[in-house]
């Protein structure tokens, strides 16, 4: 059969998208894979003292403040095969840290790849549990 280009319409169940699906593999087969580390700089040390991991990383990068660190792993997630983005909460007010949480999780989210798995590795403190969430990101149809 013919294969489809990146800019035709397919219909499907009446499900309607313009990605090609072997264009997509094709591309995914023939590049390289990398990976970025973006990081709070409070925490950048840790990764600093892990040589090993670090000689494989394509982008190692720090930020002052969560708002920085954000930016630059939206940018990582769309550039990179995988893509850790490490934001230091710590010194966040309880009260504002569960929105901060969820604006950190939206941004990222939608910056993640179709088919793409997104992940979230919340640590815990003594008194609160540490948590982990992990998804895989589906293409949205429109009809």
């Amino acid at each position: 059969g013919r294969v489809p280009g990146l800019n035709e319409l397919q219909r499907n169940k009446d499900l309607y998208y313009d990605d090609s699906l072997v264009s997509t593999l094709t591309k995914t087969v023939t590049s390289e894979k990398t990976v970025a580390v973006t990081v709070s700089s409070t925490n950048a040390e840790t990764y600093l003292n892990l040589q090993n991991f670090k000689t494989e990383l394509k982008t190692f990068q720090t930020g002052d403040g969560y708002k920085d660190v954000l930016e630059k792993s939206k940018s990582n997630a769309i550039e990179h095969n995988l893509s850790i983005c490490h934001i230091d909460l710590k010194d966040v007010n309880e009260e504002k840290l569960g929105k901060r949480v969820d604006k950190v999780c939206k941004e990222m989210y939608q910056h993640t790849s179709c088919n793409g798995l997104f992940m979230v590795i919340l640590a815990g403190k003594k008194a609160v549990n540490a948590a982990a969430g992990v998804t895989i990101v589906k293409p949205k149809f429109e009809r």
